[in-house]
C-alpha cells in the first residue's frame, strides 16, 4: 500500500494509525485518512470536493480537504476497491463538541454554497425516495410471506411490516401536506448535510469533517436524524437533551414552520425499522445477523413508545407557544 501512495499520489507514510474507521497516515504534520469510495460515483466526488474546498476556504478548519493523484484525478483503486485521500491537521485530542452549535455553523456556510449541485442533491427528493424504498421492501415482504418464515427474524419481519407501510405513508403524505400548506423561508435552502449524521465522528470529536458522508439536502435531514440517534439510543432520558439540542441550534439559526414540520415528517418515517431490515437481509456473518435480530426485537418493543414520542413532539418543544399550525397525526395523540 505504501508503494502504491507513493507512486499515485507522491505521498510518503511516516507511520500507520486508525482513527475510527479509516486507515490514515501521518506525513509532515498532516493527517491523510484512507476513504472507501464503493457507494460514490465520480461525479458525486467531484461535488463533494468542491464542498469541501468551499467550506475549508471559508475558515472551517475542522473539514478534510480532497487529496488528487499525481495525474489530478480524484480516485485511485487500493486492493481493487476505489478510495479517496482526505488531508486534514494532525489533531492530538479529542475535541469537545457542542453538536447543535457546530451544526448550526456547517448549515448556514452550506446555504450559501455557491457552485449548482445535480448528483449529491436529496432535497424535494424525500416523498420518491420513501416511496420507491417502501415499494421494494414491500414486494420482498410479500415474497417472504408467500414462502413462509425460516427463522425467527423472518417471523418478526412478516408480521410486523404491515405496521410500518402505515407509518411510511404516513411521513409521506406529511411531507406533501407541508409542502402544501407552508412556504419555505432563508433558512430552508438546501446546505451541506450527512446522509447519516450519527455515523460522522466528528460528532465525537474523533476525527474532522469528510465529505464522503455529505449530501446537499435540508438542514432537517440532520437534525431528525440526530433526534432519532439521541432517542432510539436512550429513550425518554433523553428528552432534555433533544431540548438542548435544539436550544442550541436556534441560538444560530432559528427554524422556520416549514423545517418543523419536515423535521417531524422525517422522524416519522421508520428508517431506523427499515436499515435493521435491510442490514440484516444484505450481511453474510451470523453475528451480525444476531445482532440485527436483537435490534429489530428491541424495536417492535418499543414501537408503543416512540409512538408516544412522535405524538408528544411539539409538545415536548414547546412549538405551539410560537403560534404557528403544526398538524399532529390523529392517531398518535392517543398512544
Amino acid at each position: 500500500m505504501r508503494d502504491i501512495i507513493s507512486n499515485e499520489y507522491g505521498l510518503t507514510v511516516e507511520r500507520w494509525e486508525k482513527i475510527g474507521r479509516y486507515d490514515t497516515f501521518i506525513w509532515k504534520n498532516y493527517r491523510y485518512i484512507l476513504v472507501p469510495a464503493l457507494l460514490r460515483t465520480e461525479a458525486e466526488i467531484s461535488e463533494l470536493q468542491q464542498m469541501s474546498a468551499y467550506l475549508s476556504a471559508k475558515g472551517d478548519v475542522t473539514v478534510a480537504t480532497f487529496v488528487p493523484t499525481r495525474t489530478g484525478t480524484l480516485m485511485t483503486h487500493i486492493s481493487e476497491q476505489p478510495v479517496v485521500i482526505l488531508r486534514t491537521y494532525v489533531q492530538s485530542y479529542t475535541r469537545q463538541v457542542v453538536v447543535g452549535r457546530e451544526l448550526a455553523k456547517l448549515h448556514h456556510r452550506g446555504r450559501l454554497f455557491p457552485v449548482p449541485v445535480v448528483h449529491c442533491k436529496r432535497i424535494g427528493q424525500w416523498k420518491e425516495l420513501w416511496g420507491k424504498r417502501l415499494d421494494q421492501m414491500e414486494e420482498f415482504w410479500r415474497s417472504k410471506t408467500q414462502l413462509g418464515p425460516e427463522d425467527a427474524f423472518d417471523r418478526l419481519f412478516i408480521e410486523s411490516f404491515p405496521y410500518y407501510i402505515g407509518l411510511t405513508e404516513n411521513a409521506i403524505q406529511y411531507v406533501a401536506d407541508t409542502e402544501l400548506d407552508e412556504v419555505p423561508s432563508t433558512v430552508d435552502s438546501a446546505t451541506i448535510c450527512h446522509e447519516r449524521l450519527p455515523n460522522a465522528l466528528w460528532v465525537e470529536g474523533k476525527e474532522s469533517k469528510l465529505a464522503i458522508d455529505w449530501v446537499y439536502d435540508h438542514c432537517a435531514r440532520d437534525l431528525a436524524e440526530w433526534v432519532r440517534h439521541m432517542y432510539v439510543k436512550r429513550s425518554a432520558i433523553a428528552e432534555e437533551e433533544i431540548r438542548q439540542f435544539f436550544r442550541e441550534y436556534e441560538h444560530t439559526t432559528p427554524l422556520s414552520a416549514f423545517s418543523w414540520r419536515l423535521i417531524y415528517a422525517r422522524l416519522l418515517f421508520p428508517l431506523h425499522y427499515f436499515e435493521c431490515i435491510e442490514g440484516y437481509y444484505v450481511t453474510e456473518h451470523e453475528e451480525e445477523k444476531k445482532k440485527y435480530e436483537q435490534t429489530l426485537i428491541t424495536i417492535l418493543d418499543r414501537s408503543r413508545e416512540y409512538e408516544r414520542f412522535l405524538g408528544s413532539f411539539y409538545d415536548l418543544l414547546e412549538l405551539s407557544s410560537r403560534r404557528w399550525r403544526l398538524p399532529k397525526i390523529g392517531w398518535l395523540s392517543y398512544a
